[in-house]
C-alpha cells in the first residue's frame, strides 16, 4: 500500500469517528440521564422501606427577522438521533427556527438547526391534549413555572414533535420523546425552589450536563416523586388535568406487549382559559 493510499484511509477514518461521535454525544447523554433515573429508582427501592423502619423506631433572544429553510427529511434516515424515530420525522427546519404558527396550521418540522427563540409569553398558560392508545391525557402548560421549559415544549408541539413521539413507562413516571433531541439543547432552567415533585407535574427532562433537549415526563405515582426529588435538576412545566386512568391503560398495554414501541398519536395544543 502506497504511503498517499494509507493516509486517505487515515482521514477516511477519522472523519467517521468525528461523524459517529457527533451522532452518538447526544444519545450517550441522554442515555446517562436515564440510566441516572433508574439509578435513583433502585436506590429508593433499597433505601425507603429501611428508611421507613427506622422512622417507626425513631417515632415508637434576537427580534430580527432571518430567513429560514426548511426541508424534507427523507423517510430512508437510519440514525435515531431525534425525539421521534426513523419513519415518523418531519421536515427539517435549517437557519433560525421561527416562531411556529398559533393555529395549528404549521408544516410539522422534527429536526431544527437551531434553538427557537422565546415564543411565548411569561404569562401565558397553554392546554395539552396527548391521544394514546391508552386513551386521551391532558395537561396544562404554564410558562410562569419556567419560561424556557414551557417555551420549549410549547415551540416542539406546535411544530408536531410529540406526535410520533414514543412512550416510556418508568416506576411512577412516563417519557415522551426518543433518546435523540431535536437538533440542539436548551441550557438548564431551573428546578422547582422548594425541590418537590407532586403527582401530576409535567417535567421537561434534562440531560446529564443539565440541559433540555426536548423529552416529557409526567409523574404519576410517589416513586417518580422522590425519583426527580433525589436529582432535583429538571423544571416543572405544568401539571396533569386528567389522563391517569389512560396511563394505567397504556402501562398494561405495554406490560403485556413489551416488544411494540406505543407512540403519541396526536398532540394538540390551545391557549389556556
Amino acid at each position: 500500500m502506497s504511503k498517499a493510499e494509507l493516509n486517505k484511509r487515515r482521514v477516511r477514518a477519522k472523519r467517521a469517528e468525528t461523524h459517529q461521535r457527533e451522532v452518538s454525544g447526544p444519545n450517550d447523554r441522554r442515555r446517562k440521564r436515564m440510566i441516572t433515573v433508574g439509578v435513583a429508582f433502585l436506590a429508593l427501592m433499597l433505601i425507603l422501606p429501611m428508611a421507613a423502619g427506622l422512622i417507626a423506631v425513631i417515632t415508637g433572544t434576537d427580534t430580527q427577522e432571518v430567513e429560514s429553510t426548511v426541508v424534507d427529511i427523507p423517510t430512508t434516515t437510519t440514525v435515531p438521533t431525534g425525539l421521534v424515530d426513523p419513519g415518523f420525522e418531519g421536515a427539517a427546519i435549517v437557519g433560525p427556527t421561527p416562531c411556529p404558527a398559533t393555529d395549528g396550521t404549521e408544516q410539522r418540522a422534527t429536526e431544527f438547526s437551531e434553538p427557537p427563540p422565546i415564543c411565548i409569553d411569561a404569562a401565558e398558560t397553554f392546554e395539552v391534549e396527548f391521544d394514546t392508545p391508552g386513551g386521551v391525557v391532558r395537561f396544562t402548560v404554564d410558562a410562569g413555572l419556567s419560561l424556557e421549559g414551557a417555551n420549549l415544549f410549547v415551540t416542539l408541539a406546535r411544530f408536531g414533535v410529540y406526535e410520533g413521539a414514543p412512550i416510556y413507562p418508568f416506576p411512577g413516571l412516563i417519557a415522551v420523546g426518543g433518546l435523540g433531541d431535536a437538533g440542539f439543547r436548551v441550557d438548564r432552567a431551573e428546578p422547582p425552589a422548594d425541590g418537590r415533585y407532586p403527582i401530576g407535574s409535567v417535567v421537561m427532562l434534562t440531560d446529564i450536563d443539565g440541559a433540555m433537549e426536548g423529552q416529557v415526563m409526567i409523574v404519576t405515582e410517589e416513586t417518580g416523586s422522590a425519583a426527580l426529588e433525589a436529582a432535583n435538576q429538571d423544571p416543572i412545566i405544568g401539571s396533569l388535568t386528567t389522563g391517569l386512568e389512560s396511563i394505567d391503560v397504556l402501562r398494561g398495554l405495554q406490560a403485556d406487549n413489551d416488544q411494540i414501541t406505543y407512540r403519541v398519536q396526536a398532540a394538540t395544543v390551545s391557549a389556556g382559559g
